[in-house]
């Protein structure tokens, strides 16, 4: 009995140590060391990629990453998931898709990224069945600049591109993406 009390202390100690230590990095410093992070501010208002701490023995998917297209079809994705954004209906992730060839220290890449980022346009209701649909945001211009390029390790840079979302219901959003900062591990 004493045994199991004293396992439970070392556990409940254990687990308070885990998440205190785990911290979630603003993603509005600019890193350059793959730590993951991606944030951005539409329309003036911050959007941080969502995080969850990380507790010992468990394995969680990262939240933002960068991967090589499979197909070998020289694309590199940069992918997060987004606290949602109330301003696009819930919408909660976005992709940034590079052309591996033109990546560099330095570059800047004027209107050659692949963006999406969708949203919730609408709903209609059959019957019991509610049916969601989702549209990418119209991407009119983008610009991408790189920071930090190690092929098969690290990518950072910034980024900002402009679009619009048409919902269902008439109306258009005009959304600007601007002080975009992502650091992330590149894996191939």
């Amino acid at each position: 009995m004493k045994t199991m009390k004293i396992w439970r202390i070392m556990f409940i100690t254990l687990a308070a140590f885990s998440l205190a230590s785990c911290d979630k990095d603003d993603p509005f410093v600019e890193t350059d060391t793959g730590k993951n992070t991606l944030g951005f501010l539409l329309n003036g208002k911050k959007v941080e990629y969502a995080w969850e701490p990380i507790l010992p023995f468990v394995d969680y998917g990262y939240k933002v990453y960068a991967m090589e297209d499979y197909m070998g079809n020289d694309t590199l994705y940069i992918n997060a998931v987004l606290e949602p954004i109330e301003e696009l209906r819930g919408s909660n992730y976005i992709s940034i898709k590079l052309p591996i060839t033109k990546l560099s220290p330095g570059a800047v890449l004027e209107n050659v990224a692949d963006i999406e980022l969708p949203y919730l346009a609408g709903s209609e209701q059959k019957g019991e069945i509610t049916h969601k649909y989702r549209q990418n945001l119209a991407i009119t211009s983008s610009r991408v600049g790189i920071r930090t390029c190690k092929r098969g390790e690290v990518l950072s840079g910034t980024f900002e591109f402009e679009g619009d979302a048409h919902f269902m219901d008439g109306t258009d959003k005009h959304c600007k993406i601007t002080e975009g900062h992502f650091d992330v591990e590149w894996h191939r």
